[in-house]
C-alpha cells in the first residue's frame, strides 16, 4: 500500500471517517473527518538514545488509528479515561490518493466499540441484510447456493452552482447556504426550459474537471446534466456497494467544492437554497444482488425468479412500513 501511494506522490496518509455531526460549512463540500499523518517514524532499531527519523508506514497504522474523539457528538458515551476514538480500515472500500495524501476509508468507534460515526451502523446493517437475505433465499429455494447478498446504491447528487462574487455578496448564503430574502427569477422554471438543456460553458468546464478528478480517484462518474431550476445541476456515477457509494458521494462533495473554487464558483448543497423553485435532492437507487450474480429486484421471466422478486418486494415493503 505504501509503495503504491508513494508512486502516486503521497507523502501523508489519513484515516477518513464519518463522525456524527452536521454538514460542513457552506462551500467546503463534505463533512468527513481526517487527520493527516506523514509517512515517517523513529528508527527504534537504533541504539542511539535520540532515535533517527526514517520513512516508514507500519502495517498496524494502516488497519487501526487512534484520535482524540472526545469533542465529537457522542451522547455521553465516554468518560475521560475512555475518551479516545478509534478508526478501523473498511477494507471493502478502496483507498484513494489525492494530492499528497493517501485516504483510507474507516469506521470510527469508541473505546468499547460504540459507533461514533455514520459508517459503522451502515456496515452492520449491510451485514444483517446479507445474513437474513441468504436465509430467505434458502427458505424459498431460489439461488440457495448464494453465500452473500450485497446491497448496492447508485446515487444522484443535485446541487446549485453560483458565481463566487455573487455568493460573497450575500451574507445569508455565506452563513446558512440558502437565501432568506429575494425575488423569484423572472424566467423561473416555466416550461422546464433548463431541464436537460445545454450546460452553460463555465459550468460545463467545472463539471468536466470534477468528472476527471473523480475518475482518477476510481469513481465511475458517468453522468452530469442540467436540472429543473435555473442554476441547478446533477451528477451521478455507476452504482457500487452501498458503503463504497457513501464514501464516493462524500468524495464528490469535497471535489466539487475544491474544483468550483478554481473556476470562481461555489456549489450549494442545501436542500432548499432558493424559495419558490425546485430544491435539491440526493436520490439513492438501492438494490440487492446475490453472490451468484442475480438482481433480486428484477422480476425475471421464470416463475421462480418472479416468486423471489415478489417475496423480496414484500419484505422490503414490510420493513419500510415497520421502521420507516
Amino acid at each position: 500500500m505504501f509503495e503504491w501511494a508513494a508512486s502516486l506522490g503521497a507523502v501523508n496518509f489519513a484515516h477518513w471517517f464519518s463522525p456524527v455531526r452536521s454538514g460542513a460549512p457552506v462551500g467546503l463540500g463534505g463533512s468527513y473527518g481526517m487527520k493527516h499523518d506523514t509517512f515517517i517514524d523513529l528508527d527504534f532499531s537504533s541504539e542511539e538514545p535520540l532515535k533517527p527519523i526514517i520513512q516508514d508506514f507500519p502495517y498496524d497504522r494502516l488497519f487501526v488509528g487512534e484520535t482524540d474523539g472526545s469533542s465529537f457528538p457522542n451522547g455521553g458515551l465516554r468518560q475521560t479515561h475512555t475518551a479516545a476514538g478509534f478508526t478501523a480500515w473498511d477494507r471493502t472500500s478502496p483507498p484513494i490518493v489525492r494530492g499528497d495524501t493517501l485516504y483510507i476509508p474507516t469506521a470510527f468507534v469508541s473505546h468499547y466499540g460504540a459507533a461514533l460515526d455514520e459508517k459503522t451502523p451502515l456496515l452492520r446493517s449491510q451485514a444483517a441484510v446479507s445474513k437474513y437475505a441468504v436465509e430467505l433465499l434458502k427458505a424459498i429455494g431460489y439461488e440457495a447456493d448464494s453465500e452473500a447478498v450485497y446491497s448496492n446504491v447508485g446515487w444522484e447528487q443535485e446541487f446549485f452552482v453560483v458565481d463566487k462574487d455573487a455568493f460573497l455578496a450575500r451574507p445569508d448564503l455565506r452563513h446558512s447556504g440558502r437565501t432568506l430574502i429575494g425575488n423569484i427569477p423572472q424566467r423561473n422554471q416555466q416550461t422546464d426550459l433548463n431541464y436537460f438543456n445545454a450546460v452553460p460553458p463555465r459550468v460545463k468546464a467545472f463539471l468536466e474537471d470534477c468528472q476527471g478528478e473523480l475518475m482518477r480517484c476510481g469513481v465511475a462518474m458517468a453522468v452530469y446534466h442540467n436540472e429543473v431550476a435555473p442554476g441547478q445541476h446533477e451528477v451521478s456515477p455507476i452504482f457500487s456497494l452501498t458503503n463504497v457509494a457513501t464514501d464516493q458521494n462524500e468524495l464528490c462533495l469535497e471535489v466539487m467544492a475544491e474544483v468550483a473554487a478554481n473556476h470562481g464558483l461555489v456549489v450549494l448543497n442545501h436542500e432548499k437554497p432558493f424559495a419558490n423553485i425546485n430544491g435539491s435532492g440526493k436520490h439513492l437507487n438501492w438494490g440487492l444482488n446475490t453472490s451468484t450474480g442475480k438482481n433480486l429486484f428484477v422480476c425475471g421471466k421464470k416463475p421462480e425468479a418472479q416468486a423471489a422478486y415478489m417475496t423480496f418486494v414484500a419484505a422490503l415493503t414490510y420493513a419500510l412500513n415497520q421502521y420507516g
